[in-house]
This record gives structure tokens, sequence and C-alpha cells, in this order.
């Protein structure tokens, strides 16, 4: 079964090797890890959230971070959908107990194994709820598809993921 994942936009122009303004936005949020950039990431992607159609009551969840990693992006952009749709938070749904390496730097057919060797474990606090699964970046929907999976063996009703943007591998410029 697949999830639908919503996104805000695009990280990558389409017709070349350049960021979008709201990609520039992610990447100095993510990986730049500049407070103004994570604020005003988090100011649009709240409002933007509330206009979606959404699961009434839904808790409010993110994908968690990589232990290796000090980017939390996608628990502050939670943070943010929870408070815009009024919605409970619940940081600690799904936990990551080991280490990967980087999906972007995995071959398309390698990341299936990296989500599951992240060892998610899901609270069971989740049966009959609905969740909106929050990241900041989504290339191939391996990880939230992953997670999305374990949410509903857990016996989530209803799983729907939200991201800031929507990558694809970058092209070489030469």
């Amino acid at each position: 079964m697949t999830v639908v994942i919503h996104a805000m936009g695009d990280h990558w122009h389409p017709d070349g090797p350049e960021r979008t303004p709201l990609g520039t936005l992610v990447a100095r949020a993510k990986d730049g890890r500049e407070r103004d950039a994570i604020v005003k990431l988090a100011g649009l992607v709240g409002p933007w959230a509330s206009s979606l159609d959404l699961p009434d009551d839904a808790i409010v969840t993110a994908v968690a971070p990589n232990p290796q990693r000090d980017d939390h992006l996608a628990e502050e952009l939670a943070v943010a959908v929870a408070a815009a749709l009024e919605s409970p938070l619940a940081l600690d749904l799904v936990v990551r107990r080991y280490p990967t390496s980087r999906l972007r730097d995995t071959e398309p057919a390698q990341r299936p194994a990296l989500a599951e060797a992240a060892g998610y474990l899901i609270d069971p606090a989740v049966a009959g709820r609905a969740v909106v699964l929050v990241d900041d970046v989504v290339l191939t929907e391996t990880t939230i598809s992953h997670i999305a999976g374990l949410l509903r063996e857990a016996g989530a009703s209803d799983v729907v993921g939200l991201v800031a943007t929507r990558t694809r591998r970058r092209r070489d410029p030469s």
C-alpha cells in the first residue's frame, strides 16, 4: 500500500541544475543549519499544511533523525505543522535506533535495505489513529513509505506524508 505524500514544492528547477527558491531555503535550513532559514521554512510549512485536506484528529510526527547527524529539521517542521493544524505532536512516535549512510548518497535499488537497517520502532499508541508524517525532503519516497508501512502494521488508521520539497537526483552540470 502506498502513502500519499504532499510536497510543498520542488527542490530543483525542472529544466536545470539550479535550486528553486524553496529548494535554496531548505538547503540553508537542512545543510547549513541557518536558524533564520529554519524559522522561515517552518513559517511556510505550517500554513501550507493547514490548507491541505488531512485526516481529522491526526497525530503529527516526524521522520526520526539519523543518530549520526545533527539534522533535526523534520522535527522542527513537524512542530510547525502540529501547531498550524492544532493537532497533537508526538515526536517520539517514530524512533530510529541505528545510523546509516545518507539515502541521497545511495543507489535507489539499495535504499529499501538501508531504510530497514535504520531499525525504526513505532510507539503502539498509534493504533487506531491517523498520522501525519513530516519530513524535509523526499527523493524516492523510500523512507516515508517504509515508516508508513510500520505505522500501519502498528495499527495506524491512515498515514499521510508531508514534505517541504520533492527533489530529484542532481544532474551533472557538465
